[in-house]
């Protein structure tokens, strides 16, 4: 379902709530419920589960660089040959780690690249077999990627797919033709969740048009 098709759904069955005299509610807020409540129902399912459901995995395009890890901010000289992506969408995070489903990239096209905690990334690839493998972990909002060998200096282009937090910063995600990344059974419960608590919040707001001191809130037809 798209996401602009969900907002309207919800909208339909709020129609005649208004938050200050005749102004509707904005779809802005619609959109961020809908968001939060995936989060956290993504999470606790996987936390529950410990599987990661198919329909909830986008893909961003990551142009990777050379980095000179004696910059980074941690103090933490992992290697010489690490590429480094610009700023990615933020990924959700479960108890294990980070919602991470696969990293890989054309240029690498033989093997996947191995994700690893980023405390871990400086000390993987220096033994004999796995020097030529290539690691990847996020830090600072950022990809970074090593081997022990040359094999990470070909990487130009890495495709990164995951769970994202906001699914509308994914670089791959077009609005107008793309489903919303969730499932149907979980927009049922979203929407559920959202006009049972959510929106009886917002209704609370509604001032008495009346003005009759009844303590009842009534709304403009």
């Amino acid at each position: 379902m798209l996401l602009d098709d969900m907002i309207a759904l919800l909208r339909e069955t709020a129609r005649n709530a208004k938050v200050v005299d005749d102004e509707k509610i904005d779809d802005r807020i619609w959109q961020d419920y809908i968001m939060i409540k995936r989060n956290n129902f993504i999470k606790n399912h996987f936390n529950d589960k410990h599987n990661i459901e198919l329909n909830t995995i986008q893909t961003e395009v990551l142009t990777m660089s050379k980095f000179d890890s004696s910059m980074l901010h941690a103090g933490i000289s992992i290697d010489e040959s690490v590429k480094r992506s610009g700023l990615i969408p933020k990924v959700i995070e479960f108890r294990a780690g980070l919602a991470i489903y696969e990293i890989s990239s054309p240029d690498y096209m033989s093997k996947t690249i191995q994700y690893v905690p980023f405390d871990r990334l400086r000390w993987v690839g220096n033994g004999k077999i796995n020097k030529h493998f290539v690691y990847g972990s996020i830090y600072d909002g950022r990809l970074y990627i090593k081997s022990g060998s040359k094999a990470a200096e070909a990487v130009r282009t890495v495709l990164l797919k995951g769970v994202f937090a906001d699914p509308t910063l994914v670089s791959t995600y077009v609005r107008e033709s793309h489903d919303y990344p969730l499932n149907d059974y979980m927009f049922e419960y979203i929407k559920n969740s959202i006009l049972e608590s959510d929106f009886r919040v917002l209704i609370s707001t509604l001032s008495d048009n009346k003005n009759d001191a009844s303590g009842e809130i009534q709304t403009q037809g």
